[in-house]
């Protein structure tokens, strides 16, 4: 039965983490299935080589800043220098500067939306909250993910979970049944402040 193909974008924030980000390179490519990574600078310095393996794998890598602070308790200053400085050190190891930006938390104001669209970026949100690290298994958080999975689906989770790849092994093979295709997110057409595909 040929069904639907509908797109659905996994993406990890707070990469890279080696082993656990190296675990989740695995199973990706067990699937055979392209992501999105967002990268804080602060560990991007600490473990270049696994962010050249995200690369190397064909991935997608955004900005999730340097320090993790969220951007609508700072000030634009600072929410700048977080971005830029994660930008140098991206293109220091990576040898490019990604125009994919996910806010901490996903949270900013108005005027930190502004300012960093019109320096080019896409600010990449989610579809809706997945909150894998709170659990409390991975049967839970598969349930959250599944049961308000819709057609052109952001979500995002963390390489650091324990029970990540785990939930990796229920979601994916029970999407693909319901007719939806990985991809990465700078394969969407949209651009601006990304919620959907």
């Amino acid at each position: 039965m040929n069904l639907p193909q509908n797109n659905f974008y996994l993406s990890f924030d707070g990469s890279p983490n080696p082993p656990a980000t190296d675990r989740l390179l695995n199973a990706l490519a067990n699937y055979g299935i392209m992501a999105t990574f967002f990268m804080e600078g602060i560990r991007l310095e600490n473990e270049p080589d696994c962010a050249r393996r995200v690369q190397a794998a064909g991935h997608d890598i955004g900005n999730h800043s340097y320090n993790h602070p969220e951007f609508d308790k700072i000030s634009i200053q600072e929410a700048i220098i977080e971005v830029e400085l994660t930008q140098q050190i991206i293109f220091r190891e990576l040898g490019f500067y990604p125009t994919l930006l996910r806010p901490p938390a996903g949270l900013l104001t108005q005027t930190i939306e502004e300012t960093f669209l019109s320096k080019g970026f896409d600010i990449v949100l989610w579809s809706y909250s997945v909150r894998d690290w709170e659990g409390p298994d991975a049967k839970a958080v598969t349930q959250r993910i599944l049961s308000q999975a819709i057609p052109g689906a952001i979500i995002a989770l963390h390489d650091r979970t324990e029970w990540l790849i785990e939930i990796l092994e229920n979601i994916i093979p029970a999407l693909r049944l319901k007719g939806y295709q990985f991809r990465k997110i700078s394969q969407i057409e949209k651009k601006g402040v990304i919620k959907f595909g």
